[in-house]
């Protein structure tokens, strides 16, 4: 289980963030259901992913960099 002990900003929103298990809970785009997607960290600290399909709807939700 991820300990989500940091946050990061995430298309303007403030998310949960697991530091150790580089993982981000993020809302859906359709339905805000929290997503535990797999991010990246780049030099700067901004966080990247390269998409997910919801849980909840399955709403493709675009990737971020």
């Amino acid at each position: 289980m991820a300990d989500f002990t940091a946050t990061v900003t995430i298309n303007g929103e403030e998310c949960d963030y697991a530091p150790d298990a580089g993982m981000a809970r993020i809302p859906c785009g359709n339905c805000g259901t929290l997503n535990e997607v797999e991010i990246e960290l780049a030099a700067d600290g901004t966080p990247s992913h390269s998409g997910f399909s919801c849980e909840n709807c399955g709403h493709w939700n675009s990737p971020v960099s």
